[in-house]
Parts: structure tokens; C-alpha cells; sequence
């Protein structure tokens, strides 16, 4: 590469990691520079000028860096070789050991879910919605999740895997979904769009471009999906004019998560569908031809008030 095509290819991925962390891309010139031992964007140029290149290593460790995801909080006050070497740390925490105890890391739904045995922490994709801590009933007294330090590791965990996961949604969007005009519009994810006020179908007020952005595109109040939200209140008379603003949530609310306690254990519940699904799957086991199999998916099972 040529002096001018390496700092092409860092400017190419600062404007990946600003759509993926979410703000301005002089933020994230900056911050490539500070990775690269330079103050800011401006002296790593006037020091390209000077015949300074980055090594290849060095744009490999930025290229690991953007391909993280860093959230936008780590990316403004946090230090870059942490930030990498939290991420590395992380690609192997798939499946590990917190304080003794084992769990496994997964995603449903683009919701971050830690799990071990008779625990669970799931993280929302919804940046203003509360983690939720779910026990066993059994298991409720020596739930691990119950010690403050192994609950602070086990979430910063689940939150650093989510800051990855709303990352990747912000790259998958267009830029103006998550960076609003200097007019406060953002374009909604789903359609081409632009509006600097929005509508919830769930709840009867105003949402702001920024504030919509910044949630990605959750309802601040309710926390529905992007799929809930317009630019028009077309079930207004007044298309929503009239609609006051929504406030966004305390951050108080969603810095401590929800506590429930879950009957975990096999039951069954004899209503109406379980019933007619009991019996067919004994028509199915019965069922030595193609005929009768057939006959089995067809059956009119019919259940009176009494789940006879």
C-alpha cells in the first residue's frame, strides 16, 4: 500500500466504526488515532506527511478493534487497548466459569442471554429496558446471582456481548437511523423514511428524532419494536399534532435489573390445545401406514368444557 492508500483504508474503517458505535465520525478518527499513539486525527495526518505509515500489526489490531463493535460509552471514555483486549477475552467467553460457577453465553432474538445452572441473566436489545435476573425455585437459596460481586461480572459480560450485538444492528442500518441531521431527522430502519418526530402505536405522545435514534428505535416509554413506529399517528384524528412528548426512562430504572423467581420444573397443563396435541401425536405412535399417519395429521379432535 502507498502512504495515501493506509490512510484511506484507516479513514474507511473509522466511518465503519462510527456507524457501528454510533457517533460523529470525527469521534471516531480521533479514537483511531489515540489507538495508533497520536493525540487526534489531526497529527496522525501531519505526521503521514512527515512519512509515518501504520505497521501492518497496527491496522490489524484496528481492523480487530472495529470488527468488535465497541459500544458508545467504552468508545468515547474508554482506553483502546483495553477496549481490545476486553474484546478478545470475550470471542472465548462463549462457554466458561464466573467465580466458580459455569454458564454459557447465547443470543435469542438479538437478546443476550448468560446462563448456568438454576440462573439467568437476559440483556435486551432494547438499550432502555432492564436486564432481567430469573432463579429456580429450587435452587433459589444457593443461586449465585444473589452475590453482588459474581452479579456485577456476570452482567458487565452480558453487557459487553450486547454492546456487540447493537453494534452489528447499527452497521446493518442506514447511518442516518442512528445519527440524526442537524434538524433532529433520522430515517426509521425499515423504510425510507425522515422525520424529526415519531409516534408509538402503543402509546399516545411524541417521540424526537434523537430520542428515537439513541434507543434504537424502541419506544422510550413502552419499548416497542421498530416495527411499532411512524412517522404519522395515523390513528389520530390529528395525525398526532395534538399527542404531548414521551419522556425517556430514569436511568435509575434500568441500571438494576428485575428479580423473578421461575417453577422451572416438566408439568402439564391439561387445557383444550395440549389435549388435542396429547392425542394426536398418540394417533401419530399408532400409525403404521402412510394412510393412517395421514389420517392421524387430519383427525377433527374436538375437547367439551369438562377437557374431556
Amino acid at each position: 500500500m502507498t502512504e495515501a492508500a493506509e490512510i484511506s483504508h484507516l479513514k474507511l474503517l473509522a466511518k465503519r466504526h462510527a456507524r457501528a458505535s454510533r457517533v460523529a465520525l470525527h469521534e471516531a478518527l480521533n479514537f483511531i488515532a489515540i489507538h495508533l499513539g497520536f493525540s487526534n486525527w489531526t497529527q496522525l495526518v501531519t505526521a503521514n506527511k512527515s512519512g509515518w505509515v501504520p505497521s501492518p500489526e497496527q491496522v490489524v489490531s484496528i481492523e480487530a478493534m472495529v470488527a468488535c463493535h465497541v459500544s458508545p460509552a467504552d468508545f468515547k471514555t474508554g482506553s483502546a487497548d483495553a477496549s481490545t483486549r476486553r474484546w478478545e477475552y470475550l470471542e472465548q467467553a462463549e462457554q466458561s466459569q464466573i467465580r466458580g460457577h459455569a454458564y454459557r453465553l447465547q443470543l435469542g432474538l438479538d437478546d443476550v442471554i448468560i446462563a448456568g445452572d438454576g440462573w439467568s441473566i437476559t440483556v435486551p436489545e432494547n438499550p432502555s429496558a432492564r436486564a432481567t435476573v430469573r432463579t429456580s425455585a429450587e435452587a433459589d437459596d444457593q443461586s449465585p446471582v444473589f452475590d453482588p460481586d459474581f452479579l456485577e461480572e456476570a452482567l458487565s459480560l452480558a453487557n459487553h456481548r450486547m454492546a456487540q450485538v447493537r453494534g452489528k444492528i447499527s452497521t446493518d442500518w442506514p447511518r442516518r437511523s442512528t445519527k440524526p441531521d442537524g434538524k433532529g431527522r433520522s430515517r426509521h430502519p425499515l423504510w425510507d423514511r425522515d422525520s424529526d418526530t415519531w409516534f408509538c402505536l402503543h402509546c399516545n405522545g411524541k417521540i424526537t428524532g434523537d430520542q428515537i435514534a439513541q434507543n434504537l428505535w424502541h419506544c422510550p416509554a413502552c419499548g416497542a419494536s421498530p416495527v411499532d413506529i411512524f412517522d404519522t399517528a395515523f390513528w389520530c384524528e390529528d395525525e398526532g399534532k395534538s399527542l404531548p412528548p414521551i419522556g425517556a426512562k430514569a436511568k435509575s430504572d434500568t441500571r438494576k435489573p428485575e428479580f423473578h423467581v421461575v417453577d422451572d420444573r416438566p408439568k402439564l397443563e391439561l387445557n383444550e390445545r395440549n389435549i388435542v396435541l396429547l392425542m394426536r401425536s398418540a394417533l401419530l405412535d399408532d400409525a403404521t401406514s402412510i394412510s393412517e399417519r395421514l389420517g392421524a395429521l387430519l383427525a377433527e379432535i374436538t375437547v367439551d368444557e369438562d377437557n374431556d
